[in-house]
């Protein structure tokens, strides 16, 4: 079955003086058939290992939060890591990876626990 997929975020701010908003919404245009939640836990601090997709073959929206530590995220790797977006403890992040997606703890000798949503298919 093919599913439609939305995502917003919003945020308020309240208590100084004027109330501020933010909202993020994520339309994902491609046809998803599948999705994924799961914890997944650096093996080895230090050394960057690809992001479990599950049964997803081709994701079109991940959603990170950091659980402890800080994480690094390579949304396209080719031959070497290297870090596009940092999300640090209890933090999120939302993007279309642009390839291979691989993780590795930004702050040394400390490995990362993420929770992660995956959709695509």
């Amino acid at each position: 079955m093919a599913v439609e997929m939305r995502t917003k975020i919003l945020g308020k701010l309240t208590g100084l003086g004027k109330e501020l908003e933010a909202i993020a919404n994520f339309v994902v245009t491609a046809t998803c058939t599948r999705a994924v939640y799961n914890y997944q836990v650096q093996a080895v601090a230090d050394t960057d290992e690809i992001l479990q997709l599950g049964d997803v073959t081709t994701p079109e929206l991940i959603i990170i939060h950091c659980i402890t530590n800080d994480v690094d995220i390579d949304t396209s790797y080719a031959s070497a890591f290297s870090a596009e977006i940092t999300v640090n403890e209890g933090e999120w992040a939302v993007f279309k990876p642009a390839g291979v997606v691989r993780i590795k703890n930004d702050d040394s000798a400390e490995a990362v626990t993420i929770e992660v949503w995956i959709i695509g298919t």
